[in-house]
């Protein structure tokens, strides 16, 4: 479990509560709850005093700019120099403040990634494996279209399937616990964010599995890039955080 993937099991169990719902809504649901956590620890982290007088000072310093109508470089110097120091405080101010609301947002980001993209196969249905290097696992079926991918009949939770590597290493165990189509060996940047499947033994000779597990469509219109859980849920994020903004007349 990397740092951002710390609050996922409780995403997980609050999610579990509202297994109910269709997958879309408990997108969309997601969705506001971070525009929401987003723009409240926004607004808790800034000084909206300050934030506001730099704002309007980057304002005023913009407008003296625009309505300036010399030609002199000694008159014209000053009004730049003020307003691109006063753009400057208010992007600092509200810097920090940026940031810091948007790490509790990004875990939720992540969660959602992972549990939205795509879908688990119901048992008994066949999918594709790839492995980096290519075909080094052993015992699997090798597939019809032979692109160096091997076919796998899902299993049920009740009858688990392992899959070993050519040297008869124990790699993974079938089915997944989350729809996340690579199990790969640990890296870097695992620390920050993990794989929830788990990885392959670091001393493997393979590196990579990559399972072809259908992904999770959300509209049934648009091209294809378009149907899944990306655009719905960051434009309403978007919608969402301005709503907030506006409404509240957070600066």
């Amino acid at each position: 479990m990397g740092l951002f993937d710390l609050p996922a099991p409780l995403y997980s169990a609050i999610d579990g509560l509202l297994g109910f719902l269709p997958m879309l809504p408990r997108l969309l649901l997601w969705s506001i709850v971070t525009g929401i956590l987003s723009m409240v620890l926004y607004w808790l982290c800034s000084a909206q005093g300050k934030v506001e007088a730099a704002k309007l000072r980057a304002i005023a310093g913009r407008n003296a700019m625009s309505s300036y109508e010399g030609t002199e470089f000694d008159e014209m110097w000053p009004l730049a120099k003020e307003s691109l120091a006063a753009s400057g405080k208010h992007f600092l101010i509200v810097l920090v403040p940026a940031v810091l609301s948007s790490l509790p947002a990004l875990t939720l980001i992540v969660w959602v990634s992972n549990h939205f993209s795509y879908t688990l196969p119901a048992a008994g249905t066949e999918i594709s494996v790839q492995s980096t290097p290519d075909m080094s696992l052993a015992g699997l079926a090798t597939a019809a279209d032979s692109n160096n991918s091997y076919t796998v009949v899902w299993p049920a939770a009740a009858n688990p399937l392992t899959i070993f590597s050519l040297t008869n290493e124990s790699l993974i165990t079938l089915p997944l616990s989350t729809p996340v189509p690579v199990v790969h060996q640990r890296l870097w940047w695992n620390s920050m964010i993990g794989n929830p499947n788990g990885y392959l033994p670091a001393a493997s000779s393979v590196q990579e599995i990559r399972f072809g597990l259908p992904p999770a469509e959300y509209l049934a219109f648009g091209p294809g890039w378009a149907r899944g859980w990306e655009l719905s849920y960051f434009l309403l994020l978007i919608l969402c955080s301005l709503g907030i903004k506006v409404a509240f007349k957070i600066h």
